[in-house]
């Protein structure tokens, strides 16, 4: 597998791949096409602490799934904190190791940049869970409030 940027030639590709992971239930909201062209179009402008990847599959140069990482400053940590904010892999590409390269990838690729790595999935997707946890992440004690503005 091959993680690259996204560039402005796989705007369809994200479109499509985005819409497909929040129709699976791994989020609790709904797609919405406007938030994810606002979101492709920022990530186009390359802003300092967004970006945004593709993954492809080395053979075929297929797309495999996407991925969306922002970053901020805690001072708790003394440092960046990486945040996997979405990862998709396309349903029938799963269990192909994909998703456990891809983690690997980020920890290489953001080793030097960040003090940790977070990320959000929900309480009922057990399998993310179980691949994360083999990789060793885990609960570290806070829970993720949310209020719309």
């Amino acid at each position: 597998m091959t993680v690259r940027s996204l560039e402005e030639s796989d705007r369809s590709t994200f479109m499509r791949l985005c819409e497909d992971f929040y129709n699976t239930g791994a989020t609790s909201r709904a797609y919405i096409e406007e938030i994810a062209v606002k979101t492709f179009d920022y990530l186009m402008c390359k802003h300092e602490n967004l970006w945004g990847y593709i993954m492809e599959d080395k053979d075929t140069s297929e797309a495999v799934g996407y991925a969306l990482i922002t970053s901020y400053w805690c001072n708790e940590d003394g440092g960046n904190v990486i945040i996997l904010d979405e990862l998709y892999i396309n349903p029938e590409l799963r269990h192909k190791g994909y998703g456990r390269q891809f983690m690997d990838w980020i920890e290489a690729e953001f080793r030097d940049r960040a003090v940790s790595i977070t990320l959000e999935v929900l309480t009922t997707n057990t399998a993310a869970k179980q691949l994360y946890a083999k990789l060793g992440y885990a609960e570290d004690g806070f829970q993720v409030l949310t209020k719309r503005l």
